[in-house]
C-alpha cells in the first residue's frame, strides 16, 4: 500500500512501562504516508473492525454507530453481570475518549449524551462515560486509580488512534483493585448503621411522613455515596437529589439505575403538607417514599455488582 500509507499488524499483549517489548491488542494501526487524505479516510473505514468477542456482538451495530457519529479516540467496554436471585439484567458500561478539539466535554456534553441516547433509543442497559482525550492521558499517565482499573487493553475494543496504549505496571493496576475495596469496606459499616437506625425510627407506625422523608432520602444518598466514593470519579460534590446522585453511582454499577421506582425528590415541601389530615399524608408518603425493604434491596444489589466488578477488572483471588 505504497500510495496509501503502511499497514502494520501487531500482536496480542500489552505494553507495561517496565517493558520494551512492543506488542499490543490485536488492532490494525495505518501509519499515514505522503497522502494524509486517504490515510484519514482510512482510520474512519477501519472503525468498523471493532473487536467484540461474540456474546457482545449485538452491540457491534451499536458502536459502529457511535464510530461513525462521534469519532471516538477510543472505546472501552466493561460488562456488568446480570444478578438473578435480585432478578436485575446484566448492563454494559462503554467509556468513550473523545478528542477534547471536537468535543469541549465542559460545554457540550448535554449535547453528546443526547446523542448516545438517540442512538441508543434510551435502552437502560448501557451506561456511557465521557472524557476529553488530553485530560485522559494527563490522568492516565499519573496513575489515576479509575483509569488504570478501567482503561486497559483488556477492555479495549476500538482504537481510532495510531498508537499502542500504554498500561501501568501489574504492581500499580493491584493497587486500584486494594484502594477499592479498602473504601467500599470502610463505607459499609456507615452505611448499615444507617438503615439500622432509620428501620429502627420508622417501626412506628404513627411516624410523621416528613420524619420518614427525611431519613429514607439520608439512606439513600448514603447507598449511592458509598459507590461514588469508592470510585473517586471526577463528580460533583455529593449535595445533589437523589436522582442525580443515582445518575452518578450508575455511572460505575450501572445496575443500580432505575432500582428505586418512588421518585422521592418530589415529595411534597414541609409548607404544603396537610397535617390536620394525618391519614392522607401517610397516604402520599407511601406513594412517593421507596420503603426500607426497597432500600435494604437497593443496599444488597450495590455490594453484589461491586464484587461482580472487582472480578471483571482484576480477575478472581486465586484460592489454595
Amino acid at each position: 500500500m505504497d500510495n496509501y500509507g503502511r499497514v502494520e499488524t501487531l500482536y496480542q499483549g500489552t505494553v507495561n512501562k517496565s517493558q520494551n517489548q512492543t506488542t499490543t491488542t490485536n488492532h490494525i494501526y495505518l501509519h499515514p504516508g505522503e497522502r494524509s487524505g486517504e490515510f484519514e479516510r482510512w482510520m474512519r473505514e477501519i472503525g468498523g473492525l471493532l473487536q467484540i468477542d461474540r456474546e457482545y456482538s449485538a452491540l457491534k451495530p451499536l458502536l459502529d454507530l457511535i464510530v461513525a457519529v462521534l469519532e471516538p479516540d477510543r472505546i472501552f467496554l466493561i460488562p456488568h453481570p446480570a444478578i438473578e436471585k435480585c432478578d436485575v439484567k446484566a448492563c454494559m458500561e462503554i467509556i468513550l475518549i473523545l478528542d477534547g478539539w471536537k468535543y469541549d466535554l465542559n460545554r457540550n456534553e448535554p449535547i453528546v449524551r443526547s446523542i448516545l441516547e438517540l442512538v441508543c433509543l434510551r435502552q437502560s442497559i448501557i451506561v456511557f462515560n465521557l472524557f476529553a482525550k488530553k485530560e485522559w492521558e494527563k490522568k492516565l499517565e499519573k496513575e489515576y486509580y479509575y483509569y488504570m482499573a478501567h482503561c486497559r487493553s483488556k477492555f479495549l475494543v476500538f482504537s481510532g488512534n495510531p498508537y499502542r496504549l500504554i498500561e501501568s505496571e501489574d504492581s500499580s493496576i493491584e493497587n486500584s483493585k486494594e484502594i477499592f475495596s479498602g473504601k467500599f469496606n470502610n463505607q459499609i459499616t456507615k452505611t448499615e448503621r444507617f438503615l439500622e437506625k432509620c428501620k429502627t425510627l420508622l417501626s412506628d407506625d404513627e411516624v410523621i411522613p416528613d420524619l420518614a422523608y427525611a431519613l429514607i432520602s439520608s439512606c439513600l444518598k448514603q447507598i449511592y455515596s458509598l459507590v461514588i466514593s469508592t470510585f473517586s470519579l471526577d463528580i460533583p460534590v455529593l449535595s445533589g437529589t437523589c436522582k442525580e446522585l443515582e445518575e452518578m453511582a450508575a455511572r460505575v454499577l450501572p445496575q443500580l439505575r432505575r432500582q428505586i421506582k418512588k421518585n422521592i425528590d418530589n415529595y411534597p415541601t414541609l409548607d404544603v403538607l396537610d397535617f390536620e389530615n394525618f391519614e392522607d399524608d401517610k397516604l402520599r408518603m407511601k406513594s412517593r417514599i421507596p420503603d426500607m425493604v426497597e432500600l435494604e434491596r437497593l443496599f444488597e444489589i450495590a455490594k453484589i455488582t461491586f464484587e461482580q466488578k472487582m472480578v471483571v477488572l482484576f480477575g478472581r483471588e486465586e484460592t489454595l
